[in-house]
């Protein structure tokens, strides 16, 4: 398991922020989303290993975004996902995606970032509701194992 220091915080919420902002992108774009992601990427001139990293969180996202939206509204008490504002939808959609896909990054480490971007892109609540959402999410996945499907859904 990766130590986690400074640097690779500082790349990992770059990354991450990208990936957030590529899946805003990949709301209008659609199907066109993927070839549009590596010229996404390109234009923001990230290093290396945080354009691999956004690259991997947009692109798992993309592909589980049924199951990552099913854990999501599971844990969002009153909202629905579609109706959530579309920088707080994509933010835990990238955190939900590493704590369903990566183990190897400590969700207390996940959850703190999502929140961090909440607070930097969002709007004033985006931080607390994004905390809550991810708290909720992270509990309901431990009680059952850390399983890749919801304990359980609403609405």
């Amino acid at each position: 398991m990766p130590r986690y220091n400074a640097v690779m915080m500082n790349d990992r919420r770059h990354a991450r922020s990208l990936a957030m902002q590529a899946l805003c992108q990949a709301e209008v774009l659609r199907e066109a989303f993927l070839n549009q992601l590596v010229e996404f990427l390109k234009d923001e001139s990230p290093p290396d290993q945080v354009e691999r990293y956004a690259k991997k969180l947009a692109t798992e996202s993309w592909e589980h975004l049924e199951q990552i939206d099913q854990h999501i509204q599971a844990a969002s008490e009153n909202w629905k996902v579609a109706r959530m504002a579309p920088v707080d939808r994509n933010i835990l959609r990238v955190a939900m995606c590493e704590l369903l896909h990566h183990p190897e990054t400590p969700p207390s480490v996940v959850i703190d970032e999502a929140v961090e971007l909440g607070k930097l892109y969002g709007t004033a609540e985006s931080g607390a509701f994004i905390n809550g959402v991810l708290d909720a999410a992270y509990k309901a996945l431990s009680s059952v194992g850390s399983t890749t499907e919801p304990a359980s859904t609403t609405n």
